[in-house]
């Protein structure tokens, strides 16, 4: 039994939707649940559940989508009371819950002493609570997207007069005295400060530096569009003067995209003032021979090794290793036809890293990032030749959770990508950490074995660059050994991932 049910103009943070949709899935006799915004993207992931798509008929991106398919009557009014219930707070639950306070000026009287706020709400509302807390003499980082460029402008500059650092808007990452907000990893204390324009790009570097026995002081995360000509690298400079001021902080990283010209000249500029070691990785730049005391890295692993080496550890550049014979017997076992690469990503700056590793070993490369020497896609959610997707875009996670937390639409996309008898490898990044989905690894394994089961051998390889550590609460030994039972290929870094990838697809001829 299957019904739709359009609640018109309600809404649910993604946090929310992810919680609303797996409390529903769980209940008793429900096969299928999805409660989401009737976003464009939500509206075909609809479809590819099952669904009729003629029964949200009229609804906008402004309607909350209730979908289920349930055994029977009984099961499905069982499953809405449970929904409605969450919608409402779980109210009837009987708990005692703490007060929370339910606004700013509430939060401040409760915690005077708070001088952090982190903010997430719908992109329209972002600024004007970032205002209210930089009024207040607190620092802020804005984990919301979709806030305009004017507003980014207008708040740093009202941070920066008063001292004030304003992280984001779209902040996905940072870790303050040891403190993660957003995504971040468990990773211990140390000596290496990180200023960085992008969230997974800071997860991957303070991941391996953990592996390699290297710590935090602090991660300051900046949002992707600080360094550009517009917002002129506020955040990133005022992160860096903290961070050439710390006692703590020995050597000091900077992630990002290529800066604007004039904004990447002062940030060199104040990174060479600092007097420490500055390792420097720019999305797409080649490494470079040292300049004083800046360090040039060409991928982020790469940023890693060089940090530690920095600080002072031992460092042994890891190997394909086994991994190779691995790539070698998955490339022997395709079938004829099987010629192309489809990349499915979370952390953008992963699937960035990975579209430039990958155009000098694979030719025409699509996107729906915009990227020098690329083409971008015509339609995001549809794959043409090589293909690379940054499925957290602002296309698939209006009216949704990132891909991070809900791998729904992701696992949906590997089960089209994986039936496309022109798919020779798909390619997807893990992430782990606080705020992260609990069991990624686990579900992807538990899709892939379907997938395997339902077209059997021959199928394309599975590479996963799998980004986190041992402390994280998914736990990364555990995660891929869950990954590897599924037939994944699992590396250590995405560099490794796509070094693994050129050698599948360079050896195979379909």
């Amino acid at each position: 039994m299957k019904k739709i049910i359009i609640e018109k103009s309600t809404y649910l943070d993604s946090v929310s939707l992810m919680r609303v949709s797996k409390k529903a899935a769980e209940a008793p006799g429900v096969e299928n649940a999805m409660v989401a915004m009737a976003t464009d993207t939500n509206m075909l992931l609809l479809k590819e559940a099952g669904f009729d798509p003629a029964g949200a008929a009229g609804a906008t991106a402004n309607d909350l989508i209730i979908a289920l398919d349930a055994a029977d009557g009984a099961s499905l009014e069982g499953a809405l009371a449970i929904i409605k219930q969450e919608i409402e707070g779980g109210a009837g639950s009987g708990e005692e819950l703490e007060y929370k306070p339910r606004s700013l000026d509430g939060a401040f009287r409760s915690r005077p002493d708070l001088n952090l706020v982190f903010i997430s709400v719908p992109g329209r509302f972002a600024a004007g609570e970032a205002q209210r807390a930089l009024a207040a003499g607190r620092h802020v980082m804005i984990f919301s997207d979709n806030v305009t460029v004017e507003d980014e402008v207008r708040l740093k500059a009202m941070g920066r007069a008063s001292g004030l650092l304003v992280m984001g808007p779209d902040c996905g990452t940072a870790i303050i005295d040891g403190v993660g907000l957003g995504f971040a990893n468990a990773v211990p204390r140390g000596n290496v400060g990180i200023v960085s324009a992008s969230g997974t790009g800071a997860q991957e570097v303070s991941s391996v530096l953990a592996r390699m026995g290297a710590g935090i002081s602090q991660l300051i995360g900046t949002g992707g569009r600080d360094v550009s000509g517009a917002v002129g690298g506020v955040t990133t400079i005022m992160g860096l003067e903290a961070l050439s001021a710390d006692p703590n902080t020995d050597v000091i990283v900077i992630i990002s995209k290529v800066p604007d010209e004039s904004t990447g000249r002062d940030i060199l500029g104040i990174a060479r003032r600092s007097g420490k070691p500055c390792v420097i990785w720019f999305a797409g730049q080649e490494a470079m021979p040292p300049e004083d005391n800046l360090i040039f890295a060409g991928t982020l692993a790469d940023a890693a090794r060089r940090t530690a080496e920095a600080a002072g550890l031992e460092v042994e550049s890891p190997g394909a290793g086994t991994a190779a014979g691995r790539a070698d017997d998955l490339r022997e076992r395709l079938d004829p036809g099987r010629r192309f690469v489809r990349g499915l990503f979370g952390g953008g700056t992963l699937g960035q890293e990975a579209v430039f590793l990958l155009t000098s070993s694979l030719d025409n490369v699509s996107t729906n990032m915009k990227l020098p020497g690329t083409a971008l896609l015509d339609d995001a959610n549809e794959s043409v030749g090589h293909t690379i997707v940054d499925l957290g875009d602002d296309t698939f996670t209006r009216g949704r959770a990132h891909p991070m937390i809900d791998q729904s639409y992701k696992l949906a996309r590997l089960a089209r990508e994986f039936e496309d008898p022109e798919t020779a490898v798909v390619l997807m990044d893990v992430v782990l950490g606080y705020g992260c989905n609990m069991d990624p690894g686990g579900e992807i394994a538990e899709a892939l074995a379907g997938l395997v089961k339902k077209g059997g051998s021959g199928g394309p390889a599975v590479v996963v660059g799998l980004c986190g550590t041992d402390d994280d609460p998914q736990g990364y030994a555990r995660q891929r050994q869950k990954l590897e039972s599924a037939g994944a290929l699992v590396a250590e870094t995405n560099e490794l991932a796509c070094d693994l990838v050129a050698r599948i697809i360079g050896g195979h001829h379909g």
